[in-house]
C-alpha cells in the first residue's frame, strides 16, 4: 500500500512538472531537478557539415569596430559564397536602417550569394504566452529590415508584404524557451510573430527556428514546395516523408533538443572560424565549401547571446553553437539522434513496479539489506538509460525518488511499529526467559509471529520447591522468608535461564519451567535434565550463602517430564500470561513432590530421549494419583555425562550424603550407562 500510494504522488509530481516545465509562467514547478541531464554524451561530434564564424572579442580587436557595419557583413558574406558556403545563417539582429552603414552594399552581396541566407528574427525575453503547438510572440517583433528582404522601396507598413522580396532570403527565429530551472532542454518549432495577432499589416509565416531553416534549405532544397516541417498527430512533426520517424513535439510546439557535445566542443573539433578571419579571406576554402555557416555571437564581451544547457557543466553554450547541435541532430543519419521523453503510461508503470515491488521486497529484508538493494535497484534502474543514452530522454528523478522514499517510508514504519511490538515482546517475556532469548523474540516482526492462543506441541517440564517449606516457614519471621525465598529463587531462575529454559511461574517456592516452549530445542529434555543437575550441585553454594545471612538451610527436590502439551497465551479477556497446560504438566509437578531433597525423578519418556547422558535407577515405592505402577516407571537419576566417551559424574544427591560410592555393573539402565549404587566400606 505504501508503495502504491507513493508511486502515485510521484507521477502527481511528474504530470505538473511536465505541463509546467518548459517555462510557462505562473505554474508551480514541484521538482527542478533533471539527473537526466547527465546522459548526454558531453563528447560527441557535432555534424562536419556545420561550421561557426563566431563574432569575438579578436574580431572586435583587427575591425576595431563594434557593432559592425553592414558592409562588413556584405564582405564576409562575399568571401563565405565565393568559398562555396551551402547555406549562410546570421544569428545577428539586423532591425535598424544604418544610413551610410552600408546597408545597401549588404542588400547586394545577399543578391549576389545565390545561395539561401537565413536572417533571424530576435526573440522577445519575457513576452511570450504558449499557444496551441507554437509560441505567440507579443510586444515589438525585432524583423530584420525591408531592405534586406524586399527590393522594393521602403514603405511606411515595414511589415507589409514585399512586392519584390529577395527570394534566397528566408527568416527564422531565435527564439528559445528557458524551463524554470534556467536551462534550455526544448527548442520551441513554431512562433508566430506578434504581428499576426495585431490589426497592422503582417507578411510574417509561423516562423521555424534558424537551424531548422538551415537544415531544410541544405538537405531538402529551398525550393522544396509542400515539403515542410509540420504537426502530424498530438506528438509528431514531420517533413512530408523526409524523415524515417517523426520529430517529437509536445502540446506547447517544444521538441527536446539532442545536445551532442558540450560549450566550445566546436572550437575543440576544429570548425570554428573567427569574423574578422572571414573578413580578412584568411580562412581555407575547403573549410567553407559545402557547409552550413551559421554566424553569430561567441564568447563577445559584454554583448549576451548564450545560456545553460544540460551538458554545459556550469557554463553557458553561445546560441550559435546550440543551434550547431540542433543541426546535428537533424543530420543525423536516419534521424538517430531524435529525442522523445518517457511516455507519461510509461512513467507510472515504472513507478507502480519500482515502488510496490520494493516495498514487498524491503518488507522481508532487514534494513542493512533493505539499503544495499535500495542502492542496487537504483543502479540498475539507471544504468540502461545511461547506455540507451536518448532513446528515450528518461524521467529520472521521479523514479530515484520514488525508491528512496519507499525505503524511507518502510524504515520509518518498521521503526515506529517493529519498536513497539519489541516493546511488547519484552514486556511479556522479559520476565520469563533470559534476555539473550528476550532479544532474540523481539528480533520477529511482531508478536503474531509468536505462537498466540495455545498451540500443541511436545514441552520438556522442570519443576523444583524446597522440601518443608511450609513447617520452616511458620517457625521464622516473615522478612526471614521473603530472603530465603529471594536467594533460592533468583539463583535457580539463573540456572534456567543459563539452560535456555522458560521460566513459566513461581507457586510460592515452587518453580515451573518449560523448554521447547517459545523457540524449537530439539534437545529439550537433555537442556531440562543437565539444568536440573546444576540447580542440585548448587545446593551446597546456596545454603553457604543463606547461612552466611542467618538464614536456615533448604534441601530442595526436582522433577522433569517430557510429553506433549498445550503452550501459549492463555487466560481470560481480564488476564492472560504464556504457560502450559495439561497431563505432562501435572506430571512433572508430581514427579517433583515425589523426590527427595536434592533428588531428580524424571519419567519414561524424558529417560528415553536422554539416555545416552543420564544413568537411573528405577524408584521404587513411589505411586503416582492416577497412574499405574505396573505400566508407568519413574527414574531417579544418579549419574551424568557430557558425551558418550566421557566418564560418569554422580548425582550431588550421593555426593552430599555417602563418603564412598562404588561403581557397579549390576543395573544397566541407560545405552551403556552403569547405575551407581551406595556401598558403604
Amino acid at each position: 500500500m505504501l508503495g502504491a500510494a507513493l508511486a502515485l504522488v510521484m507521477f502527481g509530481l511528474y504530470a505538473q512538472e511536465q505541463a509546467c516545465g518548459n517555462g510557462e509562467p505562473n505554474c508551480y514547478v514541484s521538482l527542478r531537478v533533471h539527473p537526466e541531464d547527465r546522459l548526454f554524451p558531453q563528447g560527441d561530434q557535432l555534424n562536419p557539415n556545420v561550421v561557426v564564424v563566431g563574432i569575438d572579442d579578436k574580431s572586435v580587436k583587427d575591425l576595431n569596430q563594434y557593432p559592425f557595419t553592414r558592409d562588413r557583413y556584405a564582405r564576409v558574406l562575399d568571401h563565405l559564397a565565393q568559398d562555396g558556403a551551402a547555406v549562410v545563417v546570421f544569428d545577428v539582429g539586423f532591425t535598424e536602417d544604418r544610413q551610410g552603414g552600408g546597408d545597401q552594399d549588404f542588400q547586394k552581396s545577399i543578391v549576389a550569394a545565390k545561395i539561401p541566407v537565413v536572417l533571424a528574427v530576435g526573440q522577445c525575453d519575457g513576452c511570450t504566452r504558449f499557444g496551441d503547438h507554437q509560441i505567440q510572440l507579443t510586444g515589438i517583433d525585432q524583423i530584420p529590415i525591408r531592405t534586406f528582404r524586399c527590393l522594393d522601396p521602403n514603405l511606411q507598413e515595414p511589415l507589409a508584404p514585399c512586392q519584390k522580396p529577395i527570394k534566397n532570403v528566408q527568416l527564422g527565429t531565435t527564439t528559445i524557451a528557458l524551463g524554470n530551472d534556467g536551462i534550455v532542454r526544448t527548442l520551441p518549432l513554431f512562433v508566430s510573430a506578434a504581428c499576426r495577432v495585431a490589426q497592422s499589416p503582417c507578411d510574417l509565416p509561423v516562423l521555424k527556428p534558424i537551424s531548422y531553416v538551415a537544415y531544410q534549405d541544405f538537405f531538402v532544397g529551398a525550393d522544396a514546395g509542400g515539403v515542410n516541417l509540420a504537426v502530424d498527430g498530438p506528438n509528431a512533426a514531420t517533413v512530408g516523408q523526409a524523415w524515417s520517424k517523426p520529430l517529437y513535439v509536445d502540446q506547447f510546439g517544444m521538441t527536446p533538443v539532442y545536445f551532442s557535445a558540450h560549450p566550445d566542443a566546436v572550437k575543440e573539433q576544429g570548425r570554428y572560424y573567427s569574423f574578422s578571419d572571414v573578413f580578412n579571406d584568411a580562412v581555407p576554402p575547403d573549410s567553407i565549401n559545402g557547409k552550413i555557416v551559421l554566424v553569430g555571437a561567441y564568447g563577445l564581451t559584454g554583448f549576451h547571446d548564450s545560456f545553460q544547457v544540460p551538458t554545459g557543466g556550469g557554463s553557458e553554450m553561445n546560441g550559435v553553437e546550440f543551434h550547431d547541435n540542433v543541426l546535428t541532430e537533424l543530420l543525423s543519419a536516419q534521424q538517430s539522434k531524435f529525442t522523445y521523453p518517457e511516455p507519461s503510461w510509461l512513467v507510472l508503470l515504472t513507478l507502480l513496479i519500482l515502488c510496490i515491488g520494493m516495498g514487498a521486497l524491503l518488507a522481508r529484508l532487514s534494513l542493512l539489506k533493505g539499503a544495499g538493494m535500495t542502492l542496487i535497484s537504483l543502479v540498475v534502474y539507471t544504468v540502461p538509460w545511461a547506455v540507451l543514452q536518448n532513446i528515450p530522454v528518461p524521467d529520472l528523478i521521479h523514479p530515484w525518488l520514488g525508491i528512496a522514499l519507499t525505503y524511507t517510508g518502510l524504515t520509518a514504519y518498521r521503526f515506529l511499529y517493529e519498536d513497539r511490538e519489541k516493546r511488547k515482546v519484552t514486556a511479556i517475556f522479559g520476565q520469563y526467559l533470559k534476555p539473550e532469548i528476550v532479544n532474540q523474540l523481539a528480533a520477529k516482526r511482531s508478536l503474531e509471529d509468536i505462537t498466540m492462543g495455545g498451540e500443541r506441541r511436545e514441552l520438556s517440564l522442570l519443576f523444583v520447591d524446597i522440601r518443608g517449606f511450609t513447617s520452616m516457614s511458620e517457625s521464622m519471621a516473615a522478612e526471614d522468608v521473603l530472603k530465603v525465598l529471594d536467594e533460592y529463587l533468583g539463583d535457580l531462575t539463573q540456572i534456567v535461564f543459563k539452560w535456555d529454559g522458560t521460566l513459566d511461574k513461581y507457586v510460592g517456592d515452587e518453580i515451573m519451567a518449560a523448554w521447547n516452549a517459545v523457540h524449537d530445542q530439539p534437545q529439550h529434555p537433555l537442556f531440562a535434565v543437565r539444568c536440573a543437575y546444576e540447580m542440585l550441585m548448587h545446593g551446597p553454594e546456596l545454603n553457604q550463602k543463606l547461612a552466611a545471612k542467618g538464614l536456615p538451610q533448604i534441601r530442595y527436590g526436582v522433577g522433569v517430564n517430557t510429553g506433549l502439551a498445550v503452550w501459549g497465551n492463555m487466560g481470560s479477556q481480564y488476564r492472560r500470561q504464556f504457560t502450559a497446560i495439561g497431563d505432562t504438566i501435572n506430571t512433572a509437578a508430581r514427579f517433583c513432590g515425589a523426590a527427595g531433597p536434592f533428588e531428580l525423578l524424571i519419567g519414561e519418556s524424558t529417560y528415553q530421549a536422554v539416555k545416552d547422558y543420564v544413568a537411573v535407577e528405577l524408584a521404587p515405592g513411589i505411586q503416582l494419583k492416577g497412574k499405574s505402577a505396573e505400566t508407568f516407571r519413574i527414574y531417579k537419576a544418579v549419574a551424568i555425562r557430557q558425551d558418550e566417551q566421557s566418564p560418569w559424574v554422580p548425582f550431588p544427591t550421593y555426593a552430599a550424603t555417602v563418603g564412598t560410592q562404588v561403581y557397579t555393573q549390576e543395573t544397566v539402565l541407560g545405552a551403556g550407562a552403569t547405575a551407581i549404587h551406595e556401598n558403604p566400606q
